[in-house]
């Protein structure tokens, strides 16, 4: 019996992964272990891999393309989802499963720059998967008892839910936003009736809430490469590995009837490389630029944290202080945005929030000014102003204050 390697990679860019060994009936047979992908490669070299990416990085959806081949369908896919992504169509890679009734295709949409990532990574290990699939699909999609009724697979691990709607449609949440995710789902069904959701639940997680509209049946499992060992064995899926990004493309079929207009074309690009080399390296500084003051936000904005996610570690952040006081904290702001407005001579630089204060860096014209605004915020509600620093540079005063 042929042995499977499942390796499961929980954040792209980073060399450590989970992997086992699996059999084509979808058990495991080896345990779980934590290696980097070049350890990974050294012991499994020769047998068939599948790389699972975490579900958050790969946009599931689908696309109708009338008639037509799948080699057209490729081509027309990413138009017809241009609506749904926010990125240019250019900027992203698109995966196709198989064709589905009314001409229907599932699509599983990835950036290129992350795809180029994964499989440059794999390419310096030694790795070389024959299947890459996000883990919405690696799911097992389970069958339904009723012709009406509709099964859920969801993976409930730590802080995260992984569900798996039907053949191609999914989303990865954390435990909060996953029971009106479901609902969301629920409501946008043609059928009446109840879905059931399976949920396989790993030592390490809690309860799940979950809308009355949706029934349970709660699992355990031992681990989650267990559970995808069986999902990639009995269910269907999306390999991203299509197109540019296939291994088993015929290069030299390809390449060879084309060295002479490839020469002539490297030939115009060395022609054309002295004239734009100047706008590249102007954009790569400014490319800099963005990337320190980015940084340099997240610094101010999460001090002491790890940037690896900007945008998603701050929209973190944001709704845990939404979620622990919001009326407060907006009620505040808009108090202290207030009496800014009544001193028109004072200018805020930055702010900054942390246990229930603000930190503010102004400049204004005069000391005296920073006592009228603690008068006026004084008059506004319960806030109280200190003035931490005031230093005079040419014509400004610099004022660091601090309200709670």
């Amino acid at each position: 019996m042929s042995k499977h390697v499942i390796i499961y990679m929980p954040l792209v860019g980073e060399s450590t992964v989970q992997w086992a060994v699996a059999d084509d009936r979808g058990k495991l047979t080896s345990g779980v272990e934590f290696s980097t992908l070049e350890e990974v490669a050294d012991q499994v070299d020769g047998r068939r891999v599948t790389l699972v990416l975490p579900a958050d990085d790969v946009l599931l959806s689908e696309a109708v393309v009338p008639g037509g081949s799948a080699a057209r369908a490729a081509q027309a896919v990413p138009y017809a989802l241009e609506e749904l992504v926010a990125d240019d169509v250019e900027s992203l890679h698109f995966a196709l499963g198989s064709k589905g009734s009314g001409d229907t295709y599932p699509v599983a949409v990835i950036s290129r720059s992350m795809m180029d990532q994964i499989t440059e990574q794999c390419a310096d290990a030694g790795l070389r998967p024959t299947h890459i699939v996000p883990e919405t699909l690696a799911l097992p999609q389970l069958d339904s008892q009723g012709n009406d009724s509709q099964v859920w697979t969801a993976l409930l691990d730590q802080d995260q839910v992984v569900v798996r709607l039907g053949a191609s449609q999914g989303f990865a949440t954390d435990h909060g936003m996953a029971a009106i995710m479901l609902d969301g789902a629920r409501q946008a069904l043609e059928s009446d009736a109840n879905p059931t959701l399976v949920i396989f639940r790993t030592h390490s997680a809690a309860h799940l809430p979950l809308p009355d509209s949706i029934e349970e049946e709660v699992r355990s499992c031992d681990s989650r490469l267990s559970l995808y060992a069986s999902g990639l064995a009995n269910s269907s899926n999306i390999n991203l590995l299509q197109g540019v990004y296939n291994p088993k493309k015929n290069f030299d079929k390809t390449w060879k009837p084309w060295r002479a207009t490839a020469a002539l074309a490297a030939c115009l690009v060395a022609a054309l490389f002295v004239g734009k080399w100047m706008d590249v390296r102007d954009l790569s500084q400014q490319e800099e630029y963005l990337d320190e003051q980015i940084a340099s936000a997240f610094s101010q904005a999460l001090p002491g944290a790890r940037m690896q996610r900007p945008r998603r570690q701050i929209e973190s952040a944001l709704n845990q202080i939404g979620g622990v006081n919001t009326d407060g904290f907006t009620n505040r702001l808009s108090q202290i945005a207030s009496s800014l407005a009544t001193q028109p001579q004072t200018t805020l630089k930055t702010i900054g929030y942390r246990n229930g204060r603000f930190d503010l860096d102004l400049n204004t014209d005069a000391v005296p000014t920073l006592d009228a605004l603690k008068s006026e915020l004084a008059k506004r509600g319960s806030l109280a102003m200190s003035v931490q620093s005031a230093n005079r540079e040419n014509n400004t005063v610099r004022g660091r204050v601090r309200v709670e």
